[in-house]
C-alpha cells in the first residue's frame, strides 16, 4: 500500500473523512489507476454514506484489480446500500471465493446478505466469520443485530455481550443491547443502555430518539396503572355519593404507593446521566412533553384523592387518560404516515 493510501486509511479509521476524500483524490489526480488509493476511497465514501459516489469508485478499483478481496467485499455493501441486491450479492459472493478464510470478507458478505433479507443465510456467515476471527467485536456484533432482527435474542444477547467483553467501548453494540431490551420489555434496562451509549459516543444519532422511545413505553404502563387505579378507586367510593371516606383515602394511598414503587424499580440503578438525557429527550418531542405533564397532573389527583377521600378525583383522571389515548392514536398514526 502507498504512503498517501495508508494515510487515507489512518484518517478514515479517526472519522476524519472529509481531509481523507481529499487527500486520495489529489493523489488519485496524478496516478488514476492506483487500485489501492481507489479502494480506500471507497472505503471513506463507504463511511460516509455517499454510496453512488463510493459505488462509481468501488467500480473503478475492481476493474483495476479485480482478484482484490476488498474491493469486491466494499463494492457489495454499496451496492446493497443502494438496493441493487442480486449484484451485491455476487460481489459479496466472490469476495469469500477470492479469500475464504478472511474474516472480514464473511463479515461483508454476511451485511450484504442481511441487507437483501436473507437473514437466515447472513446469521450462517456470521457465525463462520466469528469462528474465523473470535477475538474480533465486529464479528460479534454483526452476528448480534442479524439475530436480533431474527427475533433470536437469546443468541443476539450472547453476541452482544461477547461484543461488549472485547470492547467495553463499543457504543453501537450498546446502543443495539438497548434497543433489544425495549424490545424485550426491559424499559429500565433500555434507558440504562440508550444512557450509556450517548456518553460513549454522544454523536449516535438514534440515542435521544430511543431514549423517547423508552419513555413512551414506560408512559403507556403508567397509563395502565392509572387506569386499573381508577376502577378501584371509583369502585371503593361507589354509593358514597361524593362524602369524604377513610376508604377511599386508603385506596388512593395506596395507588400512591404502588406508582412510587414501580418508578423506584426501574430507576433505581440508573446512572447519574439518565435523567439529562431523558428530559432532553422528552423537550425534543412534544406530544411525549404533554404525554408526561398530563400523567404527573393524574398522580396530582390520586394524592388529592388520598388527602380528600373524595372518588370523584378518580373521575378527572378518567378524563385525562381518555385525552392521552387520542393524543397517542394521533400521535402514532401522523409518524406512520411519515414513515411511509
Amino acid at each position: 500500500m502507498s504512503g498517501a493510501a495508508s494515510r487515507v486509511a489512518q484518517l478514515r479509521t479517526l472519522r476524519r473523512l472529509d481531509e481523507a476524500e481529499r487527500i486520495a483524490r489529489e493523489a488519485l489526480a496524478a496516478d488514476p489507476q492506483d487500485a489501492a488509493l481507489l479502494t480506500e476511497l471507497a472505503a471513506v465514501l463507504l463511511s460516509a454514506e455517499r454510496n453512488a459516489d463510493g459505488l462509481a469508485v468501488a467500480d473503478a478499483a475492481a476493474a483495476a484489480a479485480p482478484q482484490d478481496e476488498r474491493v469486491h467485499r466494499i463494492r457489495g455493501v454499496l451496492l446493497a446500500r443502494l438496493g441493487r441486491h442480486p449484484e451485491a450479492l455476487q460481489a459479496g459472493y466472490t469476495s469469500v471465493s477470492l479469500a475464504p478464510e478472511e474474516p472480514f470478507a464473511a463479515l461483508g458478505y454476511a451485511t450484504v446478505l442481511q441487507l437483501a433479507g436473507r437473514l437466515d443465510d447472513a446469521q450462517q456467515v456470521a457465525l463462520r466469520a466469528v469462528a474465523l476471527a473470535p477475538a474480533e467485536p465486529a464479528a460479534h456484533l454483526r452476528l448480534a443485530d442479524i439475530a436480533a432482527q431474527r427475533r433470536d435474542t437469546a443468541t443476539a444477547r450472547r453476541a452482544y455481550a461477547e461484543t461488549l467483553r472485547l470492547d467495553p467501548d463499543n457504543a453501537a453494540a450498546r446502543h443495539d443491547l438497548a434497543v433489544l431490551d425495549l424490545h424485550s420489555h426491559r424499559p429500565g434496562d433500555a434507558l440504562r443502555g440508550l444512557v450509556e451509549a450517548g456518553t460513549m459516543d454522544p454523536t449516535q444519532p438514534l440515542v435521544l430518539r430511543n431514549i423517547a422511545a423508552v419513555v413512551w413505553r414506560l408512559a403507556w404502563l403508567l397509563r395502565i396503572v392509572l387506569v386499573v387505579a381508577v376502577f378501584v378507586v371509583v369502585g371503593v367510593g361507589a354509593g358514597d355519593g361524593g362524602t369524604p371516606t377513610g376508604a377511599v383515602r386508603v385506596a388512593g394511598a395506596l395507588v400512591l404507593a404502588v406508582v412510587a414503587l414501580l418508578t423506584w424499580r426501574t430507576v433505581r440503578d440508573l446512572p447519574p446521566s439518565t435523567r439529562p438525557a431523558a428530559l432532553a429527550a422528552v423537550r425534543a418531542d412534544r406530544p411525549l412533553a404533554f404525554t408526561c405533564v398530563a400523567l404527573v397532573l393524574c398522580v396530582g389527583l390520586f394524592a388529592l384523592v388520598a388527602v380528600t377521600g373524595v372518588a370523584a378525583g378518580a373521575m378527572l383522571v378518567w378524563g385525562v387518560l381518555a385525552l392521552l389515548a387520542v393524543v397517542a392514536v394521533a400521535v402514532g398514526l401522523a409518524r406512520r404516515h411519515r414513515k411511509s
